[in-house]
């Protein structure tokens, strides 16, 4: 309950300073199966082009094909 709270309040403030703190909270509170369910339900949540992006600044820290600062 209290991973979806943070989620919430994520959702609430939309900066990216949240969004990190909330993965360092899932990260915590969260099992490996249900994180990868989130991160899974998030990338299919968007446009291919946009998963794989995401997926790549995620993993490899590369934003179109260069590294992210």
């Amino acid at each position: 309950m209290r991973a979806m709270r943070v989620a919430g309040h994520a959702l609430t403030l939309g900066t990216s300073d949240a969004w990190l703190s909330a993965s360092a909270v899932w990260a915590a509170r969260l099992s490996v199966p249900e994180r990868v369910a989130l991160a899974y339900a998030a990338l299919k949540a968007l446009d291919e082009d946009q998963a794989y992006l995401t997926a790549s600044a995620a993993i490899f820290g590369t934003l179109n094909g260069e590294a992210v600062q």
